[in-house]
């Protein structure tokens, strides 16, 4: 599930997980949707990554690579 906020975005997903961490990054790959299609695109995000027991909350922007 996401939600769009302005420019950054926020998701919440499963995991196969139990631990617990915290992340930071600027170039985690992505998949996203261009708009207004169904054709998927791999992106940078750039934001807050929080991993949770089964479940992973992301904060931040997505930027498509430039040519």
């Amino acid at each position: 599930m996401t939600k769009n906020f302005g420019d950054y975005h926020a998701s919440i997903n499963i995991r196969n997980g139990v631990g617990i961490d915290l992340e930071f990054t600027d170039s985690r790959a992505v998949w996203i949707t261009v708009s207004d299609s169904d054709k998927y695109e791999a992106a940078q995000f750039e934001g807050v990554v929080i991993c949770l027991p089964f479940c992973v909350i992301t904060v931040g922007q997505c930027f498509l690579p430039e040519d």
